[in-house]
């Protein structure tokens, strides 16, 4: 159980990071790719409300999967680490049992997401100090795909955020 945890803090790494290839969205009971305001995953990120437009994400395909590349201004770093820990808090809720998956309010971001995480896919964790990144990897051709649509909704739900003056 100690993965999800660490799978989990990806979201907030990651976050700049799932449309899964065959996996349909049917428009009444979707949820929006990125719920900030009911997602209990997404919320802490706008606890400070200046933190989402002092970060950037990045999404690039790679041969095998994604990398997802996340900065933060320097002087919101503070508030990222506070960000991550309410996130880490909602994953350790489920490590511990105490929720599951199905009890937590998630978005169609961290949804996918969990789709990948638990589906196989494999993820590799660098937080550095100007940028934290996430790799997202598999050898099976099928899943390769899905995560690859995963980083392909980002990159088009985070485009759709640079005309709006907060995201939902």
């Amino acid at each position: 159980m100690k993965k999800i945890g660490v799978c989990m803090l990806a979201l907030v790494i990651g976050l700049a990071t799932v449309a899964v290839a065959g996996m349909e969205e049917k428009a009444a009971d979707a949820p929006a790719w990125f719920d900030m305001q009911n997602c209990e995953f997404c919320k802490h990120l706008v606890t400070d409300e200046k933190l989402l437009e002092n970060m950037t994400w990045e999404h690039h395909d790679i041969s095998n999967g994604v990398l997802s590349i996340t900065t933060v201004a320097p002087e919101f770093k503070e508030s990222y680490k506070k960000a991550q820990a309410g996130m880490m808090a909602v994953a350790q809720s489920m490590e511990s049992g105490e929720k599951t998956m199905a009890d937590i309010k998630m978005c169609g971001h961290c949804q996918q997401y969990g789709m990948l995480m638990f589906g196989g896919a494999k993820f590799d964790y660098v937080q550095g100090k100007g940028a934290d990144v996430v790799v997202i990897t598999s050898a099976d051709p099928e899943m390769v795909k899905k995560i690859k649509a995963f980083g392909e909704r980002n990159r088009v739900e985070h485009a759709k955020w640079e005309t709006m003056e907060t995201p939902k």
